[in-house]
């Protein structure tokens, strides 16, 4: 009779060794499993796999940990701090005017809500013992952290922030994040800051920047907000994902409570607030974060509306809007205080421009016909009266070309009104682009309220036939006053200021261009000069497409796009009527057929140049790219 030899101690299942009996260690299931089966299942810990009870033995384990962090915080890692936003104005981020990078301590400023942001660096004199005391800034928070911090997502991709994207990259989407290389000195950005900011300053232009670039260098103190915004889409289009990410929450965050000051530090605040939110629905434009755009436009717009910069210089001035109330008395309204100086004005005056301009290209951009030209109209029953002088470059501004004698009294209202031929000074660049923003949508809202069925009254129609007539004169003075644009080649060394010109006169031109489109396109296929208005103001337009100079520009205002669109489907509409009429077979027909379609090509290159730059622009190259795929297989006697 043979005697089975006992198992080596630990090589029986854990059912065995739980219930105390002898198990002859058999795989998968032991003898005593199989006879007598229990409620947990046959398991070794020597598997190549953890068991079930292995796995819940280290979850424990790890909740034990966590419990001990928690009941004794002194023992671990110093706890963040989270900084109350309304106990006082936000600590300033590191300023414009940047050290050399050799400065042997450094601080780190308070933490925002945001555990895993890094913290900014400034110079500052530090002992070792807090030197030692400073985490790694991508460091996670707790090693054994079980929630995300406050900011972070959740598994179901939600976020705390709501509206806004509130998303950081991880460890798995960016490693470098919590490498043991991540050290306090591979984020001092005291070597990074200046090349970012830098990098935007050279497009802000694009960007609703309406701030005095001197001045704002020369400020010892910066609004966290707008700095970070800066930062922002200057790692934006320096493609530096990782710190885009940094700065859009700390930018999201200091936007959100710059405004909680107390009303006295109002006055510094208001201004930079007011850009940081323009900087941020830009922002939001070019990445395709549409609502999160409508969102910091509007809330630009109620600032700039609380503030009065739509009443600045009135000739009918009547009390300053009260920006707070003041605690003493608790009935005083506190005004906004007057400028200190004409560069000052000159910026709230360029910030109501540069706000009014943004709301209508994204409601151009975003919204349908009528509903786009109808927001914030200022020529309808209750609609919205502008006084504000018309905006001025800020060299202007600081030549004194903004007398003090210049009043204004319905602006836009005004403007409109003017009959055709009437002479007209030389304007401003900066007045010609607000102008031409104007007309633009002064041309769709006419389209849009355009009578389609004859039971419309006699008096519409002869209001309308009038505004159109304005309408169509102000558009041909307007480009009758503006320089030709003239594109730099890209071996030709030209500064930043020639840059910055030479886009905003692409985008003055292209708004008219498209405003003649808007115009005329409802009669193009029914009469030859509007045919003619829409072919040549769509030429113009598109004349850069084929061109590899435009690169050279950098980045274009977002609108750039659907202005660009607007001419590509003017020459689509173009070969489905030749198409139609079968004219391609003429050698006449066949010639206008192919002036087209070279046309739609320069389109869908000049989108293609930028459509990098604009996840908007990326969209609307895709449906252009339909839209001609569509009607050139109709034609084909075309050279491909």
């Amino acid at each position: 009779m043979s005697v089975s030899r006992p198992l080596r101690r630990g090589r029986a299942c854990m059912a065995c060794r739980f219930l105390k009996i002898k198990c002859d260690g058999v795989k998968p299931v032991c003898g005593p499993c199989t006879k007598t089966p229990k409620d947990d299942d046959c398991e070794y810990q020597d598997g190549p796999s953890r068991s079930r009870t292995k796995v819940l033995e280290d979850t424990v384990a790890r909740l034990e940990a966590r419990l001990q962090e928690l009941e004794h915080p002194e023992d671990n890692t110093p706890p963040v701090t989270l900084y109350d936003p309304y106990a006082g104005p936000p600590p300033p981020p590191p300023q414009l005017s940047l050290p050399p990078p050799t400065q042997p301590h450094f601080r780190s400023l308070p933490n925002s809500p945001f555990a895993q942001v890094p913290r900014l660096l400034t110079s500052g004199s530090s002992s070792s013992t807090e030197s030692s005391q400073i985490r790694t800034p991508f460091s996670p928070a707790s090693a054994t952290r079980s929630v995300p911090p406050y900011g972070t997502s959740s598994a179901s991709g939600t976020s705390p922030l709501g509206l806004f994207e509130s998303r950081l990259p991880s460890s798995r989407e960016s490693p470098e994040l919590t490498s043991p290389a991540s050290t306090a000195s591979s984020v001092d950005y005291e070597a990074l800051d200046y090349p970012l900011l830098q990098k935007f300053l050279d497009h802000a232009s694009e960007f609703g920047f309406f701030l005095d670039t001197e001045r704002l260098v020369a400020l010892h103190h910066h609004t966290p907000a707008l700095l970070y915004a800066m930062y922002l889409l200057g790692a934006h289009l320096s493609s530096d994902p990782r710190n885009e990410q940094l700065f859009k929450f700390k930018a999201l965050y200091h936007a959100a409570t710059a405004l909680g000051s107390p009303p006295q530090s109002l006055a510094f605040l208001f201004s930079h607030t007011l850009q940081a939110q323009v900087l941020l629905a830009y922002y939001f434009f070019r990445t395709g974060a549409l609502l999160s755009a409508r969102a910091h436009a509007a809330t630009a717009f109620a600032l700039a509306l609380g503030g009065g910069l739509h009443q600045i210089r009135s000739a009918r001035p009547g009390p300053p809007p009260g920006i707070a109330i003041d605690a003493e008395t608790g009935h005083a309204l506190i005004p906004l205080p007057p400028a200190h100086d004409a560069i000052e004005e000159g910026e709230r005056i360029n910030a109501f421009w540069a706000i009014y301009s943004l709301q209508k290209n994204l409601s151009m951009a975003l919204e349908p016909a009528a509903g786009a030209a109808s927001i914030f109209e200022t020529t309808g029953p209750g609609g919205l009266q502008i006084d504000t002088p018309w905006p001025l470059e800020m060299d202007e501004y600081k030549r004194g070309l903004l007398g003090p004698g210049i009043r204004g009294d319905g602006t836009v209202l005004n403007y409109l009104q003017i009959p055709p031929g009437h002479a007209q000074p030389t304007d401003s660049l900066a007045t010609q682009t607000a102008k031409a923003c104007i007309l633009l949508h002064r041309t769709a809202y006419i389209r849009s309220q355009w009578p389609r069925t004859p039971d419309v009254s006699q008096r519409d129609v002869q209001f309308l036939s009038g505004a159109w007539t304005a309408a169509d004169g102000l558009i041909r003075d307007l480009r009758a006053q503006l320089p030709p644009v003239l594109v730099p080649a890209p071996h030709d060394r030209v500064d930043v200021d020639v840059r910055t010109r030479t886009r905003k006169l692409l985008l003055t031109h292209s708004m008219l261009n498209a405003a003649t489109i808007k115009l005329h396109g409802m009669f193009m296929a029914s009469d030859s000069r509007s045919r003619e208005c829409c072919l040549g103001a769509a030429s113009d337009m598109l004349r850069f497409g084929g061109m590899q100079e435009l690169q050279a520009l950098g980045c274009l205002n977002p609108i750039i796009g659907t202005l660009w669109t607007t001419a590509f489907y003017v020459f689509v509409s173009e070969l489905r009527r030749i198409n139609a009429i079968s004219g391609w077979r003429t050698a006449e027909g066949e010639k206008e057929a192919q002036d087209a379609h070279d046309a739609v090509q320069d389109g869908l290159r000049a989108l293609g140049t930028f459509a990098g730059q604009s996840l908007l622009m990326r969209y609307e190259l895709l449906q252009a790219k339909e839209a001609a795929a569509d009607i050139v297989q109709n034609l084909p006697n075309l050279n491909q």
